[in-house]
Formats: structure tokens, C-alpha cells, sequence
């Protein structure tokens, strides 16, 4: 049933790509129709992807923002969570910061462990 309320709503929406981004527009959508909002919203990050060049890695950063954004209890945690990933990826250990000034250091592989051997033992 909300499908064809999306459909509605899209169907006004669809201009707000060509535009430039007006805070009030979505902040409305949100709050009058959010599954419309979360449908416009990802086809929106959809389309950015396609057309960016690394599309594979985008996906990929996306996926990991979703997660965080499921994960949080709360839009503010949302935003910490997500805000972190940013900061981590920044001034991380492994982060551009260093990387960019020499100071990037590769974290040391763990080691390999084989199972197989020690499902032998146990059933031994």
C-alpha cells in the first residue's frame, strides 16, 4: 500500500535531483511520508554511486554507513557512529593523515590458523 504513496510522492519529488538541496524539502518529506523519504533518498545515493567513478568501493563505504545508521538506536548516535568512521579514516592508524606524511604504518597479518587440524584433535 505504501508503494503507491512512494510513487506519489516521487512523482512530486522528482525534480529535487535537478536542484540544489533544500533542507526544508526533505526535512518535509521526512516527516510527512518517511518511507517515501528513504525511497527518494536511496535512489538519490544510488545514482550518485552509478555515476561516480570507483562505484565498487562507494557500494561498499554505503553499505558500511547503512549498517551504522541500522545499528544506532537513535539519528544522534547515527551521526556519532558515522561521524567516527570519518575521524577513523581520517587521523586513524591506517588513515589518510599518515598516509599522506609517511607515517602510514601496515598492520601486522594474524596469523593463519589451520581448523581442520584441531577439529582432528578434539574428535581424537
Amino acid at each position: 500500500m505504501w508503494q503507491v504513496d512512494v510513487d506519489k510522492e516521487v512523482a512530486v519529488m522528482a525534480g529535487i535531483c535537478n536542484r540544489a538541496f533544500d533542507f526544508e524539502e526533505w526535512k518535509a518529506l521526512a516527516e510527512n511520508n518517511p518511507k517515501a523519504f528513504e525511497f527518494v533518498r536511496q535512489k538519490m545515493i544510488d545514482s550518485l554511486i552509478a555515476d561516480a567513478g570507483e562505484s565498487e568501493r562507494l557500494k561498499r563505504l554505503q553499505w558500511r554507513i547503512d549498517v551504522e545508521r541500522e545499528r544506532s538506536k537513535t539519528p544522534m548516535s547515527a551521526c556519532v557512529r558515522i561521524s567516527n568512521m570519518m575521524f577513523n579514516s581520517l587521523y586513524g592508524d591506517t588513515g589518510l593523515s599518515n598516509a599522506l606524511t609517511g607515517n602510514y604504518q601496515k598492520k601486522d597479518s594474524g596469523e593463519v590458523v589451520s581448523l581442520a587440524g584441531r577439529r582432528q584433535e578434539k574428535l581424537d
